[in-house]
């Protein structure tokens, strides 16, 4: 408490705000709270009777409190400290102490906390000089890639953190190989659904055009869940997104032969994974080998569509559309006469189809009658080869009698 007469309102004493709560920077954020509470308490003005010394030392302890309190704050304050150019506060003296300055102890001998490193800082989990933080995100991205990425392998690492920014590194210069090696091991790793629905597996696995190696791993990580589990369906439609972007790109696309194959493929994937397969499959499917050719196998595929059940009103008119462009062209019409009869009257409900049955009737029969008038054009075509090839076979056969018979050699000959 000051003495009255003393000219103590002007007499301060320039601190820096760790000196003010009587801390060192080497202090946790635990053991600056603290110290800031034993200040406030020994300075409050409700112990000095209301006491102006009191009030404004308590002012300048809530100013260095709230400074510090802040991490990203309490950095730069540290960081203009270590370079002399930091804030001081004024703090008030009294005339129960002297002037002199507090007695500071060097921070090189001040003891370190492992908890508060200010030389140091976090970032993705790796720790960052505090010039290479302050520098911005850039510098810090360089900093760990130039220190802990370049020159590893993913293979030999386990650290969580390691792998989540190396996948983002692999990620963005297109190592794609790298990229899809470290998510696989890191869902290995942490086999939380969490960490394997964030991922991304399935878009990695498609820009890779790497489908089998996906559908492989993801049928594997399925079988952590148990089936009807949310967890289990979704793994499921990642696993029928990713087939059919493997239909798209191998089974409709490609030399003949290759579609084929990968159609088999497609087909004993579904059947492994117990999935049905879509009509999309089996119509690429069928497509696939009439194009190469094996007609006995498309037609194997065709009866088992063609039995199969219909649980889907608008899988009528698809059926119709797939013996359309299967050349089975009198069963695709028998089967859109059953539709307008209405002998499958579920086919003809506008809601349950979502749509207009009357343009879907009409559409298929103009789908068929071009196919009519293709395969007609096709079979007069096979017609006028097949009678070229017997009129060619037949003068063929005409020359080689008379050459047999002697009437085919040269006149000067036969003199």
């Amino acid at each position: 408490m000051s003495v009255s007469g003393e000219p103590t309102a002007n007499r301060t004493e320039a601190r820096d705000f760790y000196a003010v709560l009587d801390s060192d920077p080497s202090a946790s954020l635990v053991e600056l709270r603290a110290a800031f509470r034993r200040a406030v308490l020994q300075h409050h003005p409700d112990r000095s009777d209301g006491d102006a010394l009191a009030t404004r030392r308590t002012s300048v302890l809530n100013r260095a409190w709230s400074e510090l309190r802040d991490p990203l704050r309490r950095l730069h304050y540290d960081n203009a400290l270590e370079h002399g150019r930091a804030e001081m506060l004024a703090w008030p003296l009294g005339t129960d102490r002297p002037s002199a300055p507090r007695p500071r102890v060097a921070r090189a001998e001040a003891p370190r906390s492992r908890w508060h490193m200010p030389e140091w800082r976090n970032v993705g989990g790796f720790r960052v000089p505090v010039e290479t933080f302050l520098a911005g995100p850039a510098a810090q991205d360089a900093w760990i890639v130039a220190q802990h990425i370049d020159g590893e392998d993913w293979r030999a690492h386990r650290e969580r953190y390691w792998l989540r920014y190396a996948i983002r590194h692999y990620r963005e210069r297109g190592r794609v190989d790298d990229w899809l090696g470290a998510q696989e091991r890191l869902i290995e790793i942490d086999g939380t659904f969490e960490t394997l629905a964030g991922a991304e597996l399935r878009v990695a696995y498609q820009a890779a055009g790497d489908y089998l190696r996906g559908i492989g791993f993801l049928r594997a990580a399925a079988e952590r869940y148990a089936m009807g589990s949310a967890a289990r369906r979704w793994v499921d439609r990642e696993l029928r997104t990713l087939l059919g972007a493997y239909r798209d790109h191998r089974v409709r696309r490609g030399a003949a032969a290759d579609r084929a194959e990968a159609a088999e493929l497609l087909l004993n994937f579904l059947e492994a994974l117990e999935m049905e397969p879509g009509f999309a499959d089996v119509r690429a499917a069928i497509m696939a080998h009439l194009q190469a050719g094996n007609r006995e196998r498309a037609d194997e595929l065709l009866d088992r569509a063609v039995a199969a059940p219909v649980n889907d009103p608008a899988r009528w008119f698809s059926l119709a559309q797939l013996l359309t462009e299967s050349g089975r062209l009198e069963q695709a019409s028998r089967l859109l006469a059953e539709i307008a009869r209405g002998d499958h009257p579920e086919a003809l409900d506008r809601r349950l189809i979502r749509g207009d049955p009357v343009r879907r009737i009409a559409a298929a029969r103009t789908r068929l009658q071009r196919a009519l008038v293709r395969a007609e054009r096709s079979e007069r075509v096979a017609q006028a080869r097949a009678a070229v090839r017997r009129r060619a076979t037949e003068r063929r056969t005409a020359t080689e009698k008379r050459r047999a018979t002697g009437r085919g050699r040269p006149r000067a000959a036969r003199g």
